[in-house]
This record gives structure tokens, C-alpha cells and sequence, in this order.
């Protein structure tokens, strides 16, 4: 079983610490996405899993072993770089049994492993080709290849995808996904790329600042966010936030802000000043009389599938945010009355937290 349990793990550079106590169980044959922003230490867990980077403190088990102070080459692991570093002068055949060579596998059981792989990524015209003459796509899935033909336990991606075109990018998005499906393998991937995160993952790790904020589905963290940090991070366009107050002036509770005021129900209420958030979908364009506030359009992005539309409400540091149908027709400097979907606002108290 390719169990990967990580216990209480921290890390230290000298004096300051980048990883600081984090516990994770990934379940055998489950993907999991680390993400987070730049200098959050998901790519240092990662190496840490790997062996290349020593661990401070904790423990990580595959399955029932101890592999905290085991070297790399005897962790069952395979990770697959931002880098291809494949060797140039060697053909991909060559590369992709590099390993296998290396530790004395017979001709025989080299090749039939590389047409198995090649078989696998889609490969096999490509055997006799050097790296010169790949794609960035085609060379990616060679590097792929040189660890899948290893059969790990656990495959580690350290974002692959991030020297790719955007079309490349979808393209490989989709051949990873089926190489998981096909191979039932274990799976961790760290990427800054959100719409990666959340096509690929069974589960999705939101890292900051050397802790994880939250572990969930993607459909979890997006609808159910623990905090604005992970509200803020997951989504794209991100959500919007709106400051309020707690007005109880009329009896029932309610989040005071701009020109409006809405109900608010819940068990407990935070002290103090407030913050609501709401996705750029559940925002639209209100029937006469029913507005919370209105504001005048700075910038109408249209994309084909939709419409990104910024509005200037005077009572928020930044525009508003909204996605609209993508033949609305509005212009800058028109004046639009919004309405926030009711049942889709989320709350947050003073810090941060979701109430």
C-alpha cells in the first residue's frame, strides 16, 4: 500500500523556519495537489517527501515504513521536474531506461519496460528521436516515462507544466490525469496553477506561510472556504470582499455595508467588523428595485464563453467583479444596480476566519 503519512513535519534554514509542523495522510492511489503562493513551502514538502531536502523535525511513512532519513534512491519514489533534464545525446529510449541501465536490468527487460512506457505516453514513433527534436510537451512526457518505469510507490510532480504554452498545457493537464487513471498510482503535485489544482486533484492542499489553511476537495475549498486566505487563493477570477459592519439597530442582525443591509443568521456572531465574500457568479445586475448598491463599470473583459465585467462601487478599495452572460451591453462609465445572490454569501470575522 503507497500510503504517504506525514507527521508533524517542520523545517528550519538556520534561524528561520519554512515548514512548520504540518500532518497529512494521503490515502494509496489518491492525487493530491499542494498549492499555495510563491515562498509558501509546498515545493519544500515536496523535496522533503522526495529525500532531497533534510527534515528538521517529524516523520513521513509510506505504507507502514519510515522513510524520514532514507536515502532518495530507496524511498520507492519517483518526481518529475519543472526542468525536463533529460540527456541530450541519448535517444528516448535511451532516457527513458536510463535507470533501469543503471542498475544493471538485463537488454531484454529494459526494452520490453520502454515499450510498455512509450506505449503508455503515447511514445512509440518517438523512440529513436533525440530531445532536439521534441516538442515541449513530447519531452515532458519523456521525463515521465524515466520515472514511470521505475514502478514507485508514490510520483511527485514539482510543477511540470509551468515551461509549457497554454495549450501545451491543457493538452499534458489531460495526459496526466489519464496516466493516473491508468497507472492507480499515488500521486503528489505542487503547482501555483489553481485551474491545475482543481482539475486534477482528488484532494487539494492549500499551503501559506509553511502551514496548511486547509485540505479539502476542490468543490470543497471552493464552495466552503475556511478562510479569505483560501477564498481569495481558490477561484479565478478571485472572490470578491466586501468590509461590513453588524447592524442590530432593526432588531434582527445584519451586515451593514455601503448603501445595503443584509440578514445575517448564525449561532454566534463575531465582535468587531466583519468581511463578506462573494464569487464574481453570484453577482448580477438587479430588476428595478431590488439593488443592494450600484456602480459605474471601469473595464468589460469578454471572453467568448463569458463576460468578465470590474464596477467601481465607491465603498470597496477594488472593483467588484462580476461574470456575465457574454452578449451583455454595457460599457465603461455605465452605472449598474447589483444584487448578491443570498444563499452564496460567505462570511468572515475580523480574522479571517468563516462563520
Amino acid at each position: 500500500m503507497a500510503r504517504l503519512t506525514i507527521e508533524n513535519i517542520t523545517k528550519s534554514f538556520g534561524s528561520v523556519q519554512v515548514i512548520n509542523g504540518v500532518n497529512l495522510d494521503i490515502a494509496h492511489r489518491e492525487f493530491v495537489v499542494f498549492v499555495g503562493p510563491s515562498g509558501c513551502g509546498k515545493s519544500t514538502m515536496l523535496r522533503m517527501i522526495a529525500g532531497l531536502e533534510t527534515v528538521s523535525g517529524g516523520q513521513i511513512r509510506i505504507g507502514d515504513r519510515d522513510i524520514t532519513n532514507v536515502a532518495p534512491s530507496k524511498r520507492e519514489i519517483a518526481m518529475v521536474f519543472q526542468s525536463y533534464a533529460l540527456f541530450p545525446h541519448l535517444t528516448v529510449a535511451e532516457n527513458i531506461g536510463f535507470g533501469l541501465r543503471l542498475a544493471k536490468v538485463s537488454r531484454e527487460e529494459i526494452d520490453r519496460r520502454v515499450a510498455d512506457v512509450a506505449k503508455t505516453l503515447q511514445l512509440e514513433m518517438l523512440l529513436e528521436r533525440k530531445p532536439r527534436q521534441l516538442s515541449g510537451g513530447q519531452r515532458q512526457r519523456v521525463a515521465i516515462g524515466r520515472s514511470i518505469i521505475r514502478n514507485p510507490k508514490v510520483f511527485l510532480f514539482d510543477e511540470p507544466l509551468s515551461n509549457l504554452d497554454a495549450a501545451l498545457r491543457v493538452q499534458m493537464r489531460l495526459e496526466i490525469a489519464r496516466l493516473h487513471q491508468r497507472l492507480d498510482a499515488t500521486m503528489v503535485y505542487v503547482t501555483h496553477d489553481q485551474t491545475e489544482a482543481m482539475t486534477l486533484a482528488d484532494r487539494i492542499v492549500v499551503f501559506n506561510a509553511g502551514r496548511i489553511e486547509q485540505v479539502g476537495t476542490p468543490i470543497e475549498l471552493y464552495e466552503k472556504p475556511a478562510n479569505t486566505f483560501v477564498a481569495g487563493f481558490i477561484g479565478a477570477p478571485s472572490m470578491n470582499f466586501i468590509e461590513a459592519n453588524i447592524d442590530t439597530s432593526r432588531g434582527a442582525p445584519a451586515a451593514a455595508f455601503g448603501p445595503a443591509m443584509l440578514p445575517i443568521e448564525a449561532a454566534r456572531l463575531p465582535e468587531g467588523p466583519i468581511r463578506l465574500g462573494v464569487r464574481p457568479e453570484h453577482i448580477s445586475i438587479a430588476s428595478d428595485g431590488e439593488a443592494d448598491f450600484s456602480g459605474t463599470v471601469e473595464i468589460v473583459e469578454k471572453l467568448g464563453a463569458e463576460s468578465l465585467v470590474y464596477v467601481q462601487t465607491g465603498f470597496t478599495p477594488e472593483p467588484v467583479t462580476m461574470r456575465a452572460p457574454p452578449h451583455l451591453q454595457v460599457s465603461p462609465g455605465d452605472t449598474l444596480p447589483l444584487i448578491l445572490d443570498r444563499a452564496r454569501i460567505h462570511r468572515f470575522s475580523a480574522d479571517g476566519a468563516a462563520f
